[in-house]
């Protein structure tokens, strides 16, 4: 991939977000977020929504998501980071973006690097996923 702050969104450019299912009431959704702007939700257990629904976000949206990737040096993290603690949750986050493609599975609690939570924060504030993950007041489902 070549410099994020010279170049346009690549057109193949898909982000994934996968928060799994921890022994508690974790959420449990995807979220796909492409360089046109789309959104797309997946909803499992312990979400507000469960199913599939879309949405749609600004290019410069995306570029600032895209951004954030170089900011974390995404392509060097490791590929894994195991937790410090057996019953925490299970993130996974990907992009594809220039043919090239890179995955980190996060295991909460873990050691992972600062930039990479933030990673993870970022592609739900931007995708806008609270508002199928929590119910109408904001709070977290406790309901399968």
């Amino acid at each position: 991939m070549t410099n994020p702050k010279k170049t346009a969104i690549p057109k193949d450019l898909v982000i994934e977000l996968h928060r799994i299912m921890c022994p508690g009431a974790c959420p449990d959704y995807s979220v796909f977020v492409y360089g046109d702007g789309r959104i797309v939700y997946e909803g499992r257990r312990y979400v507000a929504v469960k199913g599939r629904r879309e949405g749609r976000i600004l290019g410069t949206r995306v570029k600032q998501l895209l951004d954030q990737f170089y900011k974390a040096n995404y392509f060097s993290l490791k590929d894994r980071y195991d937790a410090i603690a057996t019953d925490g949750a299970i993130t996974k986050t990907s992009i594809f973006a220039d043919g090239k493609t890179k995955e980190v599975v996060n295991c909460y609690p873990s050691q992972a690097p600062e930039e990479l939570y933030q990673l993870e924060k970022m592609i739900d504030e931007i995708s806008q996923s609270g508002r199928w993950v929590r119910d109408q007041a904001g709070q977290p489902v406790l309901r399968a």
